[in-house]
């Protein structure tokens, strides 16, 4: 049985720790931050608090906020890794054509649920769930209950079934689920809540330009924030998701562009142009054929900070610190291999990386104002991380540590808004066994369905 660790109760003062703060004003210090109601209260040298509080030593200790991971279908939760080694046409035949017509609601919760609780134990507290399993209402209502129940911070983006899913993501003319109206009417009222709404849209790429235009009007009349996939592999310079809406006049800095990866110079300096966001889902982008390359160097050509993203996690590991390497990997690969293309295009550093992991993800999501660095006044998302074990003794460099050698088990301790969602490295969930037991019934269900052509 595994029992969760006693979350502690007041303030938490975090006492001579590397502080990596993404913060311009603090930049890095060794130093104290003292965590009150759920904000960061103080920065700085030889704090105290008064009252009851918790003490940690950040003696071989960094503290960051919490990465953000900007794009996730976190539904697939319970059939991870089941499509290592696949190719983009394996990955819609599995997950989208077999096996999200047989999801449940109670599918849905179960693997919102581990998605979640495994961004957690990696240390990312935020998680935009790009959810395309809009089944039913009740499908949908679950994936919200799941991220409000696990502690994370969420951003629902709102999607399209995964009920005959060809006829949504092949150049379909069904316009968006008006069932979105109903959740931010009734569900996700509160744009500074933990867990808020904003959509997800299949583009230009997936749909049409005519279709495009209609669903961006509806999240704008809703007064939130869209994504959608573009630069899709051949899809990107068929059909160009990002050059066809801004020959539409439809690009805003109220979007943002998911991979990029076959997106043409023009329509990065169209996005750029426009303040909308890019998210980078590096590690699947390396290894899953039919995507295209990472587009990290391309898009800070025209001066974009991308952020960073997991996309699923039926063919990548849950966690940003595989994420950051694959980006620096591929980037360093290109270089080697194609050095012609690659030679114009800026380097980045684990620095870099890890801007892109926090605050460039808080400002692509539009919480930039409450998360993403540690500044004081916002909430307290941070995470401990250990630089005391022997895959990281001794650190010559606090960032690059991390990023080269970091893992979940390096994640001390993780909180969101103040309250403790990891503590002395373990999940303060109160039912971990029966999370996992619910997990191990849905994958075998799942995995048990016929496969179906198409």
């Amino acid at each position: 049985m595994t029992t969760a660790p006693q979350a502690p109760a007041g303030d938490i003062l975090i006492k001579g720790a590397h502080l990596l703060t993404q913060d311009p004003v603090c930049g890095e210090l060794v130093g104290d931050l003292l965590v009150r109601d759920g904000k960061i209260a103080e920065i700085g040298a030889s704090l105290s608090a008064d009252g009851e509080v918790t003490v940690i030593d950040g003696t071989d200790r960094a503290v960051l906020p919490g990465f953000i991971d900007t794009h996730r279908h976190t539904w697939q939760g319970a059939v991870r890794q089941t499509g290592i080694g696949w190719d983009f046409g394996a990955y819609r035949q599995h997950i989208q054509v077999t096996w999200g017509p047989e999801y449940t609601p109670e599918d849905v919760y179960i693997g919102n649920t581990i998605g979640a609780l495994g961004a957690l134990d990696a240390g990312i507290t935020t998680l935009r769930d790009e959810s395309h399993i809009q089944n039913s209402p009740a499908h949908t209502d679950q994936a919200i209950a799941a991220l409000q129940d696990s502690g994370i911070r969420g951003v629902f983006a709102y999607g399209w079934p995964s009920i005959d899913s060809n006829k949504w993501m092949l150049r379909g003319e069904a316009t968006h689920p008006e069932d979105i109206r109903r959740v931010r009417e009734q569900l996700l009222t509160d744009d500074s809540a933990r867990v808020t709404l904003q959509a997800m849209l299949r583009g230009p790429e997936l749909s049409t330009t005519e279709v495009s235009a209609a669903d961006i009007a509806l999240a704008r009349d809703l007064g939130i924030r869209s994504s959608m996939h573009v630069g899709n592999g051949p899809w990107g310079p068929q059909f160009r998701g990002i050059g066809s809406l801004g020959d539409a006049g439809l690009l805003g800095d109220d979007l943002m562009f998911i991979h990029c990866c076959t997106s043409d110079d023009e329509e990065l300096k169209m996005l750029a142009d426009c303040g909308a966001g890019a998210s980078v889902s590096a590690a699947i982008e390396a290894v899953l054929p039919g995507l295209g390359a990472p587009a990290t160097g391309r898009l800070l050509k025209f001066g974009i900070r991308p952020s960073l993203s997991v996309d699923t996690e039926a063919t990548v590991a849950g966690d940003m610190f595989n994420v950051m390497r694959a980006a620096l990997s591929a980037h360093q690969l290109g270089v080697s291999l194609l050095p012609e293309e690659y030679v114009d295009l800026p380097t980045f550093t684990p620095r870099d990386l890890l801007e892109f992991a926090t605050i460039a993800g808080a400002k692509a999501s539009g919480l930039d104002d409450r998360t993403g660095s540690l500044t004081v006044g916002k909430d307290a998302d941070l995470v401990v991380f250990r630089l005391d074990q022997f895959t990281t003794v001794p650190s010559a460099d606090i960032a690059a540590s991390i990023v080269g050698a970091g893992h979940p088990g390096n994640v001390e301790t993780v909180l969101v808004a103040g309250k403790a969602a990891k503590w002395n490295g373990k999940l303060t969930h109160p039912d971990l066994d029966g999370i996992r037991a619910m997990a191990e019934k849905s994958r075998d269900r799942l995995l048990a369905t016929p496969l179906v052509e198409g």
